[in-house]
């Protein structure tokens, strides 16, 4: 008896229904994308109009990057739901192929004929020699996050030219779908998606190979569990969001059980893991509690506090702290780019988004030393643009900031980041991270300087200029002193 099937959740119903040309599912283990891609091959080969003989056929690549991996998981999950006695035998020899023959549930005397080829790939190079020989409907490939783009592009050259069109109506769709959990970092798709910046290293050529064509859908099911702070602990709470629940053999609470953190985030928080080799200089940032999934509503009577991070990839966050709640709700990010170009930059971002705001600025001490390009000090380029920088801190000292900023994270609401601000949240994450000192199980005291490291700093900046150091250690009589706004007159000018 053929078992019914029901996609459960409501992301997973989207996918299964999606007809976009490539689509690309992630969710935490067990969330059921496997089954649901599965149940897809066979819904689309039965939406393939028949030939002229009455036979809807169709030829499906299903891929993983290697045999045993096809074997253990994925051939198991398809022979699963499709057994032999009732769809076809299963032919063993490499590559294993499924040959489906079945008719087609409306009863309208057509037979749904699917041949499902199960072929390991595991480069691009590969892909290209292997594709090479066939011509298929459609594609599948299960655990995408170990998988090259250039497999992707090599399996949708050879999409759609099955059935030929010599017999009937040819290929009613073309296209490939695949499933993923969350992927480490530099994977190309949390590129494409857009949740992580692309190094500013790369050539604009190889940046075009990363921007997401137009046909491509991505989907991302909710986390398996929730995470938030109590008394200072991070703590996981039951998701009745997450999907495929009730075909778990254990709980997402009893999964995360005794695993470590990096290893709860990829595979049930979902979150792309994206410094496995260091450790983050905020461990107390948790998304769920210090994020904000919508706008966040600007003050008109409080003026908005920019902290800068000046170098060749200089940082501006912008918040507001009302009642010693800090809301930052936008940045701006320059990439090789030097003060006397990211200063008029920023005066005309501020000036189009905040008119008539008022604002104060604070950057750390090396804004006052000469830059190497114009001679002229960060600090004196702003200020012939209309913006007058005070130095968040005297010297600058890491111990001042990090416990600032770790007594905002432990403060009861005490920071919410806007979703405008992508880059700020990845580098609170773990982009700005302590790097591992290689051979060791030991990391580098001093923070890795990266594309995260310059928002990161600029963010701290903003919340010593906004008076917060002082309260942190306050019983150093020999503490290095931010500037204190309402103890001291500040000049704020407005933009017009």
């Amino acid at each position: 008896m053929v078992r019914r099937y029901i996609p459960d959740g409501e992301v997973l119903t989207e996918a299964f229904w999606d007809r976009s040309e490539f689509s690309i599912i992630q969710g935490p283990i067990g969330s059921g994308t496997s089954s649901m891609c599965s149940h897809k091959i066979m819904v689309m080969a039965g939406e393939q109009p028949p030939d002229d003989d009455g036979v809807r056929r169709t030829r499906w690549m299903v891929v993983r990057d290697t045999y045993p991996k096809l074997a253990e998981t994925t051939q198991k999950t398809w022979l699963d739901w499709f057994p032999e006695e009732q769809f076809g035998v299963f032919r063993k020899k490499v590559p294993p192929m499924h040959k489906v023959r079945v008719p087609h549930p409306s009863r309208d005397n057509t037979t749904i004929d699917a041949e499902v080829i199960f072929q390991a790939i595991g480069s691009a190079e590969e892909a290209e020699a292997i594709a090479a020989s066939y011509e298929i409907t459609g594609f599948w490939i299960n655990e995408i996050q170990f998988t090259e783009k250039g497999v992707v592009d090599e399996l949708m050259s050879r999409a759609g030219r099955y059935p030929s069109p010599a017999r009937g109506p040819g290929a009613k769709w073309l296209g490939g779908f695949a499933d993923m959990n969350a992927p480490e970092e530099g994977h190309w798709i949390p590129y494409m998606r857009g949740d992580v910046l692309m190094p500013n290293d790369w050539s604009e050529e190889r940046k075009q190979e990363f921007e997401k064509p137009e046909p491509w859908k991505f989907f991302m099911q909710p986390p398996g569990l929730i995470e938030t702070m109590k008394e200072g602990r991070i703590i996981y709470l039951p998701n009745p969001k997450a999907e495929n629940q009730k075909n778990l053999r254990q709980t997402y609470l009893q999964q995360a059980q005794g695993k470590p953190k990096d290893w709860v985030d990829r595979r049930v928080l979902n979150k792309t893991g994206l410094y496995t080799t260091g450790k983050p200089v905020y461990p107390s940032f948790v998304e769920a509690e210090h994020c904000s999934h919508t706008d966040i509503q600007i003050l008109p009577n409080l003026p908005i506090i920019v902290g800068l991070d000046f170098g060749r990839d200089p940082a501006a966050i912008a918040g507001q702290c009302p009642n010693g709640k800090w809301r930052v709700f936008n940045e701006l990010i320059g990439e090789n780019e030097p003060a006397v170009e990211f200063a008029p930059r920023l005066k005309r971002w501020l000036s189009q988004l905040y008119p008539g705001h008022e604002f104060i600025f604070g950057g750390d001490p090396r804004g006052s030393e000469r830059s190497r390009i114009s001679n002229v000090p960060a600090y004196d380029v702003f200020q012939a643009h209309g913006m007058s920088v005070k130095q968040a801190t005297s010297n600058n000292d890491p111990a001042l900031r990090r416990n600032t900023v770790t007594g905002v994270l432990m403060r009861r609401d005490g920071l919410k980041i806007s979703k405008n601000c992508s880059t700020l949240r990845t580098a609170m994450a773990g982009g700005y991270h302590f790097p591992k000192i290689r051979g060791t199980g030991a990391f580098r005291e001093v923070p890795e300087k990266n594309r995260y490291s310059h928002p990161a700093e600029a963010f701290e900046n903003m919340l010593l200029i906004g008076g917060e150091g002082h309260k942190v250690i306050s019983y150093n009589k020999n503490r290095p002193e931010p500037v204190k706004v309402g103890r001291r007159r500040v000049k704020m000018r407005k933009f017009s």
